[in-house]
């Protein structure tokens, strides 16, 4: 049997073999229609296409738009893991990435917006985290379609990908009160990010659970002064002290959910300038599963983001919506799990032990 090539292909459809090769290739300089029927052709004659090579065939440009707050850029942590998975993702489709950062304090969302997205060289866009919604109305304004990732705006005519914060808290604060403690906090400004509320809502409804289960003795605060904005984490003065009034008490409290692990370093940070001690004084889980959360000491206690995979995820909507313009708008809502190290230490048995120097 004779052996299928790209020039055997180019024969019998009368074109050239670096035509065929480009269409192959997902180039976006070769129209949809030539690509349709160079890639038919070539499956039904037996040309041996390698399997992650796909294609979009309503691409124009073979360029996707991703575009994140400024602040974030330094946050690779995070956000360079969901980058990643973004980029192994589209390189299945031949497809390239344009990462773009927008100054959220611009008002006009429109003169924020990168020169991309105004010059139609994309075919769609990608928006990573917390920007303002004004900026999701432009967007929506040009007609690209998009989709967001661990976003703070929730409109259901948009694409989004979330991991499922409430179940990843519920995850650590049953660990927490299985671990024999009763006073809890939830360190976190839960109005600073919609994934904080979440995960507060976890936090709530895993001490609920406890409580009609016959749990007794349960207590909860909040910290507050530490959250995330445009620009990245932050931290207040005001945070330490309620820390310190937290572990100062008569019956001090002794677990720590944190809504982020930069908040569980910083909480850690926190006690051990007062001379407190995780996890012999305290108990601390942080979220997100950073590869930085195991190098501390201790090793974090954390709940495991599916941050490749989010962004792969975000690349196969976006995609989809490129083909189906009028297909549903999905919620994905990618699982959690919990990630058990050293900063998490049973109590049970020695409740009110505790001292602070």
């Amino acid at each position: 049997m004779k052996k299928i090539t790209l020039q055997t292909i180019a024969e019998h459809l009368n074109v050239s073999k670096a035509l065929v090769s480009k269409a192959l290739s997902n180039d976006p300089a070769v129209s949809d229609v030539t690509k349709e029927l160079i890639w038919k052709t070539a499956k039904e004659m037996g040309y041996p296409i390698k399997s992650s090579r796909k294609v979009v065939p309503a691409s124009k440009t073979g360029t996707l738009a991703v575009v994140m707050p400024r602040g974030y850029m330094q946050d690779f942590q995070y956000w360079g893991k969901i980058l990643g998975g973004i980029d192994e993702e589209l390189s299945k489709y031949s497809f390239s990435m344009l990462l773009s950062s927008i100054d959220t304090s611009i008002v006009q969302a429109k003169d924020g917006l990168p020169a991309s997205i105004h010059e139609g060289k994309i075919d769609g866009v990608i928006v990573l985290g917390h920007i303002p919604d004004n900026y999701i109305y432009a967007l929506k304004e040009k007609n690209y379609p998009f989709v967001m990732v661990d976003s703070n705006v929730q409109d259901p005519t948009v694409e989004h990908i979330l991991s499922n914060n409430s179940q990843g808290a519920q995850q650590a604060v049953k660990l927490l009160l299985d671990a024999g403690h009763r006073k809890l906090a939830f360190v976190g400004d839960i109005s600073s990010a919609w994934s904080f509320a979440e995960r507060y809502r976890g936090f709530e409804q895993a001490v609920r659970e406890a409580v009609e289960a016959g749990c007794k003795g349960i207590e909860t605060v909040r910290v507050e002064g530490v959250g995330v904005s445009g620009n990245g984490n932050y931290t207040s003065p005001e945070f330490a002290k309620a820390l310190s009034r937290c572990i100062h008490r008569d019956d001090p409290v002794t677990a720590y959910f944190c809504a982020n692990d930069m908040l569980a370093m910083e909480t850690q940070s926190a006690f051990a300038a007062m001379g407190v001690s995780c996890p012999q004084d305290v108990s601390i889980v942080g979220f997100d599963d950073l590869s930085i959360s195991a190098l501390t000491q201790p090793k974090l206690t954390t709940v495991k983001v599916p941050k490749t995979e989010m962004g792969k995820r975000a690349v196969e909507l976006v995609l989809h919506r490129i083909s189906h313009p009028e297909a549903w708008p999905e919620l994905v809502l990618l699982s959690t799990f919990l990630v058990e190290r050293d900063s998490v230490r049973s109590i049970l048995g020695d409740e009110g032990n505790l001292t602070v120097s």
